[in-house]
């Protein structure tokens, strides 16, 4: 008889290893914006990181403690931050060529980390 079988008639439940809750990244929009998050380019721009969408938040402030991955706040974004994406707002991602060439070159390096990683 296997010793599955002896365990499960006396009721004893296995052990499973515990998988480790998935960090919450937040991305900190315009308050204006707060309900443009939908938008495709940031479901791009969070893959083309190594990001779920899934796994981020979206606020309008940091919270303490929080990691946070993408400022989309625009000209109110202060941050001399290397780990931090900066950029302009969505509304203006998605009307503006230059916001989008300003993004990608601000993208550059994080995806040339996420390449060494």
């Amino acid at each position: 008889m296997k010793t599955s079988a002896y365990l499960d008639a006396m009721g004893i439940v296995r052990w499973k290893k515990a998988v480790p809750p998935s960090e919450v990244l937040t991305v900190l929009v315009n308050p204006l914006r707060i309900n443009d998050v939908s938008s495709p380019i940031i479901s791009t721009v969070l893959s083309m990181l190594g990001h779920d969408i899934a796994n981020c938040r979206f606020a309008v402030r940091a919270q303490p403690g929080s990691t946070i991955i993408w400022d989309m706040r625009g000209k109110q974004a202060v941050s001399n931050n290397d780990e931090i994406l900066v950029s302009a707002p969505i509304n203006e991602l998605e009307a503006k060529a230059e916001a989008k060439k300003a993004l990608w070159l601000n993208m550059q390096p994080f995806l040339a980390q996420k390449d060494n990683s």
